[in-house]
């Protein structure tokens, strides 16, 4: 007969939580044609309706194989079976996301699920899940590969599509298997034994499948191990593990493992796996470097992963280009240099010139001061000038009033003399009127009044001024 046992635990970190539920979630389904079909789901952790997608897929998965599953075929039939029944699991939780009207990824989940026959073995995986087999020789193996990606606890989930998912058949009898989260398969696969022969924790492992040191004969001692097996992996049993758990198992109660010699049971040096952990790491760290002397090519791989072969000449020019380039700031920065002392000396020169030119306009203006009160003195010496020429003139003519009853010889000699004074005068006036000319206020006054003087006297105008 095929027994089996099956648990899914809270973790302590949803514990924690007030609303915290186990997103794990698995179960068994034994047929009447004599196949067992086991699946485990492991809803993420960042997805706050895995939960109800690791059920919407366990029970999808069980569902559609119930219903298509036929005994006696071939190796492929079974396996397009199994990634059917991931598309029918695929397709009911992308349904579930859509009714809800909730983003689908809120529901994404793993997916590990297994057909057993009590010797053949099919299996579909998805996410870090994996299943551990017992071979009636007495070997433990890994039959799945874990799909985990480059960042720490990141997986590809039943989501992530079926580039993700893979379907196959292990190729040698089995008497025993378990089917585990990553809670549990991370210590029985543990990343320190990733480079050892033995990859496996098989101490741990043993005591859930091995018959000969585990009582799991009939349904009565499977109910048993059920109970012990749920009371040590939801109590103290795990410590160290935060993470929900689940464990699934099924053993051919008609075939008993071999056994292996003490040291195939022994349990691995952690302390010693550790140090070379360390060492590695430290290792890491600071490389090696190799000798290599004068090479003639070296490949350069940039960061988009491309390579590029690097000769001594393009070493060369690289070198070149770098001594040029340094040149070529360091005089840059002489040329930024002088162009900032050549404008603090322009600043400094305006700054000169314009206190210069303060000195010059005060000495013009006080010039012009001066110049100004020499043509106010020559325009009144000219109005002087004029004034005793008119009183001349009138003066002439009172006596020629007095005297035109005397002769008229005496007349024509006063008009000669007249008419020498003003030729006489008419320089005078016209020198002090271009020296009051510099200062506008004067020279339409003066020039009028000489003007209407002149016409009076000549009868003529100054044009010739």
């Amino acid at each position: 007969m095929i027994g089996y046992f099956k648990i899914s635990a809270i973790g302590t970190a949803h514990l924690e939580n007030p609303d915290g539920v186990c997103q794990d979630y698995s179960d068994v389904l034994k047929l009447d044609n004599g196949y067992t079909i086991a699946v485990i789901a492991d809803g993420l952790g960042s997805a706050s309706k895995s939960d109800i997608g690791a059920k919407v897929a366990v029970n999808s998965f069980l569902a559609y194989i119930n219903l298509h599953i036929k005994t006696q075929k071939s190796d492929k039939f079974y396996i397009d079976l199994i990634s059917q029944a991931y598309q029918e699991a695929y397709n009911n939780v992308m349904n579930t996301a859509e009714d809800m009207k909730i983003d689908f990824s809120e529901y994404n989940t793993t997916l590990t699920a297994a057909i057993y026959n009590g010797k053949n073995l099919y299996y579909g995986q998805c996410g870090d899940g994996g299943i551990i087999v017992l071979t009636p020789s007495g070997n433990y193996d890994c039959a799945t590969e874990v799909k985990k990606g480059e960042a720490f606890n990141e997986t590809y989930p039943l989501l992530g599509g079926p580039d993700n998912w893979s379907f196959g058949k292990y190729p040698d009898e089995v008497c025993a298997l378990t089917l585990m989260t990553d809670g549990i398969f991370d210590i029985v696969c543990h990343p320190l034994l990733a480079n050892e022969a033995q990859k496996i924790n098989i101490p741990f492992i043993r005591r859930f499948m091995d018959r000969n040191i585990l009582r799991a004969n009939n349904k009565t001692d499977f109910e048993n191990l059920q109970k012990s097996i749920s009371k040590f992996v939801s109590g103290n049993g795990l410590p160290n593990v935060t993470d929900d758990k689940t464990i699934v198992g099924l053993i051919n109660t008609d075939i008993l493992a071999d056994l292996k010699d003490e040291e195939y049971y022994k349990e691995p040096d952690w302390d010693k796996l550790n140090e070379n952990m360390k060492r590695k790491l430290r290792e890491g760290r600071r490389p090696t470097p190799i000798d290599i002397k004068k090479p003639t090519n070296i490949i350069k791989v940039t960061p988009t992963g491309e390579s590029i072969v690097i000769n001594d000449e393009s070493r060369k020019l690289k070198k070149r280009l770098q001594n040029s380039y340094r040149i070529n700031r360091q005089l840059r920065k002489i040329v930024l240099i002088q162009l900032i002392v050549i404008l603090v000396l322009i600043i400094i020169c305006s700054i000169c010139i314009v206190f210069l030119n303060k000195g010059n306009v005060q000495d013009t203006s006080k010039k012009s001061m001066e110049s100004s009160s020499i043509s106010k003195d020559s325009a009144y010496n000219g109005k002087h000038t004029q004034g005793s020429a008119i009183a001349d003139d009138d003066t002439s003519d009172h006596a020629d009033d007095s005297t035109q009853s005397d002769s008229m010889a005496s007349n024509s000699e006063n008009d000669k003399a007249k008419d020498k004074a003003i030729k006489d005068a008419l320089p005078r006036m016209k020198q002090a009127l271009q020296e009051v000319g510099t200062s506008t206020h004067f020279t339409y006054i003066n020039s009028e009044a000489v003007d209407e003087h002149y016409s009076n006297i000549t009868g003529g105008s100054s044009s010739g001024f």
